[in-house]
């Protein structure tokens, strides 16, 4: 028979999974990201992100565990909102590159290139946008929307555990954003991307199953890579 621990130890749980992620992203993509140490750190803090729900919820009783099998209906349900919201966002995304958030993106042409080749993905682009938007956007629902957001409702009420969770989903993207665009563009491309995650936390909880966030996700994340594409490679 399994107990749940205090308050206290599951806040002991879930305070590292909202804030190693972001301080990883300090290492391996700012101060240390020209040294071979940068890819040791990435490839730990994804470790991370698959072993500490685990470890987290052998250490106290999780919000529900959802079955991963494809004969559970709700997953095959969930997909067509997934697929609906990741085209209106992707389509938003598109649109805005018509406003001076296009301008913004094309006076960092020359940083993105730059650190592209930093982090050595410009000569196997395709491939890291493939693992990026079909295997790591799994990664990172397993991690913020199961894990972290399931877990938040449980301690605080819904409303905050979103914004809580959907806040500490994007820091750490602000770090690699920054990396990118200067800092007030960084904010407001972080901010949308804690928008993503109270979009995509919202749909984990009325669903019942990550099935729609993560098409969702996945959706944008080949938006996001396919715009970057014709960045880099488009004259």
């Amino acid at each position: 028979m399994t107990f749940p621990l205090s308050r206290q130890k599951e806040w002991l749980v879930l305070v590292p999974a909202m804030t190693v992620p972001f301080i990883a992203a300090l290492f391996y993509f700012h101060l240390f990201s020209d040294q071979p140490v940068a890819k040791f750190i990435y490839v730990a803090v994804k470790l991370f992100n698959l072993s500490w729900p685990l470890i987290g919820s052998y250490l106290f009783i999780t919000a529900w565990i959802p079955s991963f099998s494809m004969r559970d209906f709700r997953h095959r349900r969930a997909i067509p909102l997934g697929l609906l919201s990741g085209l209106m966002i992707v389509a938003i995304m598109v649109l805005g590159l018509a406003t001076p958030i296009g301008q913004a993106v094309s006076s960092s042409a020359g940083r993105i290139r730059e650190k592209v080749a930093e982090v050595g993905i410009m000569d196997h682009y395709i491939l890291f946008s493939i693992f990026l938007s079909f295997f790591h956007s799994l990664l990172e629902e397993y991690y913020w929307r199961w894990f972290v957001f399931g877990n938040l409702c449980q301690l605080i009420r819904p409303i905050w555990a979103n914004l809580l969770s959907a806040l500490a989903f994007a820091s750490h993207h602000v770090i690699v954003l920054h990396e990118y665009f200067p800092l007030r563009w960084a904010l407001f491309f972080g901010a949308s991307v804690a928008v993503g995650g109270v979009i995509w936390n919202t749909m984990y909880t009325k669903q019942r199953t990550l099935a729609g966030a993560w098409v969702s996700h996945l959706m944008v994340d080949l938006g996001i890579m396919t715009i970057g594409y014709v960045i880099l490679f488009v004259p």
